[in-house]
């Protein structure tokens, strides 16, 4: 969650709700114009529903980070590649190609801050640390070949709720993200 103040302004129209991400953040200002009035509001948290093919440079901002070439690039690689739930040095290749001198740094530092912010999540497999951009509650299935799927669905969810409220009531901790990698 984003815990710093920001302002969005934006004279986008409302957006559909086919195929909408999710963003979280707490303390939050911002101005919304519409064609004959506009709306200034200090939240203590809003929940941003956008839709999941914002382009690059929008999904930063909406993010209160800086728009930078290496930014822009990751973004773009892992919507590129994020459904095959790449490694970081797949991840670290794809940036390379078109930005040469960028470095491994430069790119794991970025990931961390787009997993502090909902935007990407990471997962432990086989040794290495991969990457995807669903935000939502699901399944990472693997086959015997390695390949990661993403299983959802209602009832997928349904099921993970009652998985994470199970946990936290046998093992008393707060399991506010739960990873599920079905090999």
């Amino acid at each position: 969650m984003i815990r710093r103040s920001s302002n969005l302004s934006t004279s986008t129209p409302a957006f559909s709700t086919i195929s909408l991400a999710t963003l979280a953040i707490n303390n939050f200002t911002f101005l919304l114009y519409r064609s004959n009035f506009y709306l200034n509001v200090t939240l203590d948290k809003l929940i941003i529903h956008y839709p999941a093919g914002l382009p690059v440079t929008g999904r930063l901002k909406n993010n209160g980070l800086r728009v930078t070439p290496q930014r822009v690039e990751l973004l773009s690689v892992l919507e590129q590649q994020g459904k095959y739930h790449p490694s970081f040095s797949q991840v670290y290749e794809a940036v390379k190609a078109n930005l040469p001198s960028v470095s491994q740094s430069t790119i794991l530092k970025n990931l961390d801050t787009f997993e502090e912010l909902g935007i990407v999540r990471s997962f432990s497999y086989r040794g290495e640390t991969r990457y995807e951009l669903n935000p939502s509650p699901h399944v990472n299935l693997a086959n015997a070949n390695g390949k990661i799927v993403d299983v959802k669905g209602k009832r997928i969810e349904k099921i993970l709720d009652e998985l994470i409220e199970a946990i936290e009531e046998e093992a008393g901790i707060d399991a506010k993200n739960l990873l599920v990698v079905i090999e």
